[in-house]
């Protein structure tokens, strides 16, 4: 789709189709990069791509998308906790793989009403699905000055956190409703010189995390995956931050029994064997091309099993 580039897509796509007549997931649609990428390395007419997005406007984009993406390519409104459901409700039980993006897409971003880019004068919404009830604006008047002190911390990895915490509250109290202008108003005085833009990225990131529950989503994503892909498959995610990264090696990562009495083979086992042993990180040449593949981190895993 015009002014969305997707991310890694030759390397995503590379490690996700094992079955070229299969059935894969798109579990970030966004701009649809990465599932035409898809459709367009499986063959057969039995093959098939599920996107899935919890952003209705991504999900109109992709129903309005030329007849070559359908009849193979399916597009469903869905968080990731929403996604088994989602699934079956069309009939399917397993998939060949799923492939989650977890970048914002260029629509998003670009959208000043979203309130997700802190160079953009807008609404402090920052919800990824408007059906979600509480706004970035919301969720600062409504917790306290400390647990937004940890959100900022622990989500953005804010320094000052505690600092910035008072004064993002105090502009809540003076402006109502609080704006993406008002938030880095409130916050430049905390971070001059040449640091200022990345300290506003992670205040806007911590906000954006807390908002849409994100690494709640990924946990509930890793999941089923493990429940929805086949044996033989493969789960293919890109993270943008070290939180989400760490969350995907745990999951991937064979698991450590701390009990020295527990002989190995009684130990749990892995549902995933990891395919990169490191996070794949984009060329040179693709971060010149799209500065916002900067920070992707890309991890694999074959669902263990063998093929069905």
């Amino acid at each position: 789709m015009p002014g969305h580039v997707p991310v890694l897509a030759d390397e995503a796509v590379r490690l996700l189709v094992t079955e070229p007549r299969g059935t894969y997931v798109d579990a970030t649609l966004g701009g649809g990069g990465h599932a035409a990428r898809i459709l367009a390395a499986l063959g057969g007419e039995e093959s098939k791509v599920i996107g899935i997005d919890c952003d209705p406007a991504a999900i109109a984009r992709a129903q309005a998308n030329p007849p070559a993406m359908a009849p193979r390519f399916v597009a469903a409104l869905a968080r990731f906790s929403t996604l088994e459901a989602a699934l079956e409700e069309r009939g399917v039980e397993r998939v060949d793989g799923i492939l989650a993006d977890l970048g914002l897409s260029s629509d998003q971003l670009d959208d000043p009403a979203r309130g997700l880019a802190f160079g953009a004068e807008g609404p402090l919404d920052m919800r990824l699905d408007p059906s979600r009830s509480e706004t970035a604006d919301r969720l600062i008047r409504r917790i306290g000055e400390p647990e937004l002190a940890r959100l900022l911390s622990e989500y953005g990895e804010l320094p000052r956190a505690k600092t910035a915490a008072r004064v993002i509250r105090r502009a809540a109290v003076t402006e109502r409703p609080l704006t993406t202008g008002g938030l880095r108003a409130a916050l430049a005085p905390l971070y001059p010189g040449p640091s200022r833009p990345r300290r506003m990225a992670q205040a806007f990131q911590a906000l954006r995390i807390a908002v849409n529950d994100e690494l709640g989503e990924l946990q509930a994503l890793l999941e089923a995956a493990a429940r929805i892909v086949r044996p033989g498959g493969t789960l293919v995610v890109i993270a943008y931050h070290s939180l989400e990264d760490r969350m995907v090696k745990r999951a991937f990562s064979p698991p450590r029994s701390f009990d020295p009495w527990l002989p190995p083979s009684e130990a749990p086992a892995s549902p995933w064997e990891p395919l990169t042993r490191r996070p794949i990180r984009p060329s040179a040449e693709e971060s010149a091309r799209n500065p916002r593949a900067r920070s992707a981190l890309l991890r694999a895993a074959r669902r263990r099993g063998g093929m069905e």
